[in-house]
């Protein structure tokens, strides 16, 4: 992927900004040129050094709350050109939590605006971009909890970013001319991703805190010529709502979901807008242990594929494992656990400072946890999750099994639950819905509870809190 002859995408995406003429990154209130943008990350880079390095080369941790602003991109680009290891941090998280997280991995600085505050005084560690033995060093470590404040954070290398940015590039043919807007957190993979790639291309971001819902969003898509709109199911939901299909968006080129799975109902929806009004739809598939994406479906084959996640993106691979024997699975139909392949996945997960302290061997195989299966066209049909199953009266209960089946009653409809009660979150029809978990699934009464939940708990990335919304269902019941 080239942007011209002369012009190759910059994979290291926070060093030579400069070659970029243009905009790099908007607000309600500041304009930066890719120019003005490189004189910043080099003098901030240079003050992170100062505090983070020392005279034997040796390193600390730095931490950023990763808020929608120009200095916050400032100082998580600074900290990638000055080689320091970095921790990703959810604005939302209360204080508690993050004191919590910052002293089980170690932490010595925050960056906050244009200040390096100090916070603790941990020990200088050995560590260099590659080992010579071909050990790579975390450049990022990225939280799988959301606001909860889990220490387990991803720890992703130089390296992951490169490559996932490179294949989303290609295949989103990402260019110069795009422009993205901030419809979801920064810290977020999915989020970074799109801030990773557009400036890789020398595109604009628009930093924004407006929600979806707002007036004030709107005129910005339509202000700065947004030439993309990326979500979550819970945004596509919002989409949905909105009849963006009515809206006059004329920069608009294509719409990019990711972060759970949209129901094959919403999928031939937003294909067939697309197809009206000549945009792409691409239907994406990741997780944070492979910096943000690993497959998605051409746009071309949406509309017979709604309910596939699709293939590798470009330098991947998808595997289909047989969870009982570990075998290769190769026919259509079959399910079994998804493996990805590729250099884009991560060296491993922190839970203590000592982890992210080592040089580590890159993986480049992610068991990702999904059930999938081949369809007869060669795609990836996701089919559940491993960790979503509860057992009742000794059988086992595929949660995301039943509650696509019971989509197609209730599209609104969520289950969870934990062993001996099936909890169905927000069924209308309750006749309906209770007919067929007594006779479908052969559930007394007394297995299972229906509960309405008026808002349902979501993480700040937007997907569902299935760990809150088990405990509500636990409340009402």
């Amino acid at each position: 992927m080239t942007l011209s002859a002369d012009l190759p995408l910059n994979s290291s995406f926070f060093l030579n900004l400069h070659r970029f003429n243009g905009v790099s990154l908007v607000t309600d209130h500041e304009s930066v040129s890719y120019t003005e943008l490189e004189n910043r990350v080099v003098e901030h880079s240079e003050a992170i050094k100062e505090q983070c390095l020392n005279d034997q080369g040796q390193v600390c941790l730095a931490a950023l709350v990763f808020e929608n602003s120009v200095d916050a991109v400032v100082n998580y680009l600074s900290a990638l050109r000055a080689e320091v290891p970095l921790l990703l941090i959810d604005p939302e998280l209360s204080v508690a939590n993050k004191q919590k997280l910052f002293g089980r991995l170690g932490v010595s600085v925050v960056l906050t605006g244009r200040a390096i505050m100090q916070v603790a005084r941990w020990p200088f560690h050995e560590m260099q971009t590659r080992g010579s033995h071909g050990e790579h060093y975390p450049a990022l470590l990225l939280s799988t909890s959301g606001t909860s404040g889990s220490p387990k954070s991803v720890m992703l290398s130089v390296e992951n970013l490169k490559a996932n940015t490179v294949s989303i590039v290609d295949y989103l043919s990402i260019r110069k001319e795009d422009v993205a807007i901030t419809t979801l957190p920064l810290h977020y993979s999915f989020g970074l991703s799109i801030l990773n790639t557009h400036l890789a291309v020398g595109g604009q971001i628009v930093l924004t805190d407006h929600p979806m819902m707002s007036k004030e969003f709107w005129h910005q898509v339509r202000e700065f010529k947004v030439t993309s709109l990326s979500g979550v199911p819970f945004h596509f939901q919002m989409l949905q709502m909105l009849r963006v299909e009515r809206m006059e968006l004329t920069a608009l080129r294509y719409l990019a979901q990711a972060g759970g799975k949209l129901s094959a109902e919403s999928v031939r929806h937003f294909a067939n807008i697309a197809n009206e009004r000549g945009w792409q739809l691409f239907v994406m598939y990741g997780q944070t242990e492979a910096t943000a994406r690993m497959g998605f479906v051409p746009p071309e084959l949406i509309a017979k594929n709604p309910d596939c996640i699709g293939q590798a993106i470009p330098g991947g691979k998808f595997e289909i494992h047989s969870v009982e024997s570990d075998e290769l699975i190769s026919e259509a139909n079959q399910e079994g656990e998804l493996w990805y392949y590729g250099d884009n996945v991560m060296l491993g997960y922190a839970e203590q400072a000592a982890d992210w302290q080592r040089g580590m061997l890159p993986h480049k195989a992610l068991a990702t946890g999904d059930l999938a299966m081949w369809n007869e066209r060669g795609l990836v049909q996701i089919t559940g999750r491993l960790s979503r199953f509860i057992k009742i009266r000794g059988k086992r209960v595929q949660l995301d099994h039943v509650e696509r089946q019971l989509q197609k009653l209730e599209p609104q409809i969520h289950c969870c639950g934990k062993d001996e009660m099936l909890y169905i979150v927000n069924a209308h029809n309750e006749n309906e819905v209770t007919v067929y978990l007594r006779e479908g699934l052969h559930l007394h009464p007394s297995l299972f509870a229906l509960v309405q939940v008026e808002t349902l708990p979501l993480l700040s990335s937007g997907k569902l809190d299935q760990k809150a919304l088990l405990q509500l269902c636990e409340q009402e019941v």
